[in-house]
C-alpha cells in the first residue's frame, strides 16, 4: 500500500475507521516516534510508553480525533507536532506526580527532605531554595551536602532519567539530516547507500497489507510487544504465527527489490 496523501487518509478514516487507522499507523509511527524523541523523552521504553498513549486518545470514541481533524488547520503532520508535544507533557508530569522519596533521603530531616526536591525535582539554585525557605546560603548548601552523603549510583541514575525527561524540547528545525548523518558516523557514500536500503525497505513494506505493515513496523522497527501493538492499533491476534507469516512475505518483497541479509543488517545496524 503506497503513501496517501492527507486528504485521501482523511477521507478513508471517515469512510473506513478501521481501514483508515492501519493506513495512518504504518505511514506517521516514524513522525510520531521522532517527534516524542524530540520532546526528551528518548528512552525506548518511555518512548513506547508514550507513543501507546498517543494511539490510545487518537482511537478513542470511534477515532473522533482523527476524523475531525481539519485541512483547513494544517497538514496531518503539523498537527501530529502540536498532539504530540502535548501528550509527552502530560506524559512527564504524571512521571513526576508519581514520584516517591527515596528511603534514604526520607532518613534526613524534614528540611533536608525539602532541599532535596526543590533542588533535584523543581531545579532550583541553592541560593533559590536559601530565599524561597528564608534561611542562608551556607545552610542550604550543608543540607545538599548530607543528601549528597546518603544517594547511591542507583538513586544518581533515576535522578539523571528524570533531568533528561524534564528538558525543554528541542526546536524540530534543529535535527536535520546531515545531523543525523554525523550522529551515524557513517561516510557520505554509505551514508547514501543505506538511505537508499531504507527506502527499499519501506517500499517492500508498503507492499503489504497495511495492518501487517503497521505490525512489523511496531514490533520490529519501534519495539513493541505483541501485547502493547494490540492496544496500538485495537486488534487481536498478535502472535509468533502471524508474524512469522508477515515476516515470510516481507522477505520475499526484500529479495525482490534487491536486498539481501547483509543489506538488511547494515540498516539495522548490526554491521
Amino acid at each position: 500500500m503506497t503513501a496517501l496523501p492527507d486528504d485521501a487518509l482523511r477521507n478513508l478514516i471517515r469512510t473506513d475507521p478501521h481501514a483508515g487507522w492501519r493506513a495512518f499507523i504504518d505511514q506517521y509511527t516514524p513522525l510520531i516516534v521522532g517527534l516524542i524523541r524530540r520532546t526528551g523523552v528518548t528512552d525506548r521504553d518511555e518512548t513506547m510508553e508514550v507513543y501507546v498513549l498517543i494511539c490510545e486518545r487518537l482511537s478513542a470514541r470511534g477515532f473522533e480525533r482523527l476524523k475531525s481533524q481539519d485541512a483547513a488547520r494544517g497538514s496531518i503532520g503539523g498537527w501530529l507536532a502540536v498532539l504530540t508535544r502535548h501528550a509527552a507533557v502530560d506524559w512527564i508530569r504524571s512521571r513526576k506526580g508519581r514520584r516517591r522519596l527515596f528511603q534514604a533521603v526520607l532518613d534526613l530531616s524534614p528540611f533536608d527532605q525539602r532541599a532535596f526536591e526543590m533542588y533535584y525535582w523543581d531545579d532550583r539554585t541553592p541560593s533559590e531554595i536559601a530565599e524561597i525557605q528564608r534561611t542562608d546560603l551556607s545552610t542550604v548548601l550543608d543540607a545538599l551536602e548530607r543528601v549528597q552523603y546518603v544517594l547511591s549510583d542507583r538513586h544518581r541514575a533515576e535522578l539523571l532519567s528524570l533531568a533528561v525527561r524534564s528538558k525543554q524540547p528541542l526546536p524540530l528545525e534543529e535535527t536535520d539530516a546531515a545531523e543525523r548523518i554525523a550522529d551515524t558516523g557513517l561516510n557520505p557514500e554509505m551514508s547514501a547507500h543505506v538511505a537508499q536500503l531504507n527506502s527499499n525497505f519501506e517500499s517492500a513494506l508498503r507492499s503489504l497489507p497495511a495492518e501487517d505493515a503497521a505490525i512489523v513496523r511496531l514490533k520490529y522497527v519501534e519495539g513493541l510487544t505483541n501485547a502493547d501493538i494490540e492496544r496500538a492499533i485495537g486488534t487481536k491476534g498478535v502472535t509468533t504465527g502471524r508474524l512469522q507469516n508477515i515476516l515470510g512475505r516481507l522477505r520475499s518483497a526484500l529479495q525482490s527489490a534487491g536486498i539481501d541479509a547483509r543489506d538488511i543488517a547494515m540498516v539495522r545496524g548490526e554491521s
